[in-house]
């Protein structure tokens, strides 16, 4: 083990204190504790480096407490040892014990002020990240942030399985104290930035107003929920676009939308044409099986809002569940959507959407993203897939990537590659000749998604 001054002397340490500042960013809260123990020129820079502070990520796992030996080999303090909890090992912790999370706490506690980019992605399942979860999004509440925040850019994510599809009221109700903070009077303190998209709860109207009734600045919003009922309503909708004027990107479900949203769109691009663009230039759509109960497509409402936002650029996704009707209702080239990013979640092969996606998006679209599961890959594999990708590749001309995760033809990706070469670059591509499927479903599962 390396000795105290050898530490201190570390080549790292010759790097100006702004160095490593830069460096120690990059890593979450719960990793910087760690850090604290090295030696005392980095202990003092974590401790008193508000920079420090603008972008904290933190992750909430499920920690359980490993049992000590009775027999202490040697003389000394002795601490509590946590380890992430795993699915095969028993529940030690059956009340709430935030202990291991004291120092994310304690952290917050005094940098909270100086907090810009808030990211906290957190196990929901278990009692003791979802009170700590609960005691954090508190901590920037309106009492607690009676002198001031300046958070502009927040993501919540639950990065675990939602157990018994718990409502979990009380994160809800963390999240509304978390929103009730006014910054309608101070634009730097406003949202700019909010990502919800990761949650497994069903937002509702509630909530989402008092978020924007208290940041009208915000610019960019998602509001796509993984829960399996989107129980935002068109009014909640309607709320946001007359309240947000500076709105540039939005993500949210189809089942929330109503002609009088795309009405109110036209009205305030018409209200605006003389005095600035309008600012919206991305909404993302999100399509699963509830839209089976919805009302026809209104074409011509569409085609003015294509009119009044010529720059508008879409994202078109569809769910495991969605009917092949309604996929298929949506790539009527008559709507001329803008469609710049397609997502086609599918359970069957989808060789006649594909052509259809080819057809009707051939000038916008850029990105495709096609996934599906484990069980149903090898019923998606067929020639007539692949011709389609094939002819999906030759229409659209500005294609820049392309995601496919069922096992394609070598002649496929050899004709796709020649069509699009920039697709070989790292990361621009998934393109397999082994299935890896996105989608892991429970067989317990798949009577919740599919009803």
């Amino acid at each position: 083990m390396a000795s105290s001054d050898e530490i201190e002397h570390c080549p790292i340490n010759d790097l100006p204190e702004l160095a490593l500042v830069q460096i120690f960013s990059y890593l979450s809260i719960d990793e910087r504790a760690v850090l604290e123990e090295t030696c005392k020129l980095w202990y003092n820079i974590l401790r008193n480096s508000p920079s420090l502070a603008f972008t904290c990520v933190i992750q909430l796992h499920a920690f359980v407490e490993e049992p000590i030996n009775p027999i202490p080999n040697r003389v000394g303090r002795v601490l509590p040892r946590w380890v992430r909890q795993t699915r095969d090992q028993p529940k030690y912790m059956t009340n709430t014990d935030p202990r291991p999370y004291g120092y994310i706490q304690q952290y917050l506690k005094r940098f909270h002020k100086d907090v810009k980019n808030l990211y906290i992605d957190v196990e929901q399942h278990d009692v003791s990240c979802r009170y700590v979860l609960c005691q954090l999004l508190t901590l920037f509440g309106p009492e607690q942030c009676s002198e001031g925040r300046q958070i502009h850019s927040f993501r919540l994510r639950f990065i675990s399985h939602n157990p018994l599809l718990m409502k979990s009221q009380n994160i809800i109700q963390a999240l509304r104290t978390f929103f009730q903070y006014d910054a309608s009077k101070n634009r730097r303190e406003s949202l700019i930035s909010c990502d919800l998209s990761g949650l497994t709860i069903s937002l509702d109207d509630d909530t989402i107003l008092t978020l924007t009734k208290n940041n009208p600045y915000l610019r960019k919003l998602n509001l796509q929920d993984q829960s399996l009922v989107c129980i935002l309503t068109p009014f909640c909708i309607l709320q946001i676009i007359d309240t947000l004027k500076e709105l540039e990107d939005l993500w949210i479900d189809m089942v929330s939308l109503s002609d009088e949203f795309i009405l109110l769109l036209v009205e305030k691009a018409d209200d605006q044409q003389l005095i600035r663009k309008s600012p919206l230039n991305h909404l993302g759509i999100r399509i699963r099986r509830e839209e089976k109960f919805s009302d026809e497509i209104d074409t011509k409402l569409w085609q003015m809002l294509h009119e009044k936002y010529p720059d508008l650029k879409m994202t078109l996704n569809f769910g495991l569940t969605t009917p092949l009707n309604r996929i298929r209702a949506y790539m009527n080239a008559n709507l001329q959507l803008p469609v710049h990013t397609l997502v086609i979640n599918t359970p069957i092969p989808v060789a006649d959407e594909l052509c259809l996606a080819a057809n009707s998006f051939s000038d916008t679209l850029e990105h495709v993203h096609i996934c599906t599961s484990g069980q149903w890959a090898a019923m998606t594999r067929t020639t007539a897939f692949n011709q389609a990708v094939i002819y999906l590749a030759y229409r659209c001309v500005h294609l820049r990537t392309l995601y496919i995760d069922v096992a394609l033809h070598e002649d496929t990706i050899e004709e796709i590659y020649q069509l699009h070469p920039h697709l070989k670059e790292p990361g621009a591509s998934k393109l397999l000749l082994i299935d890896s499927p996105t989608h892991t479903i429970l067989p317990q599962d798949m009577g919740d998604l599919f009803g």
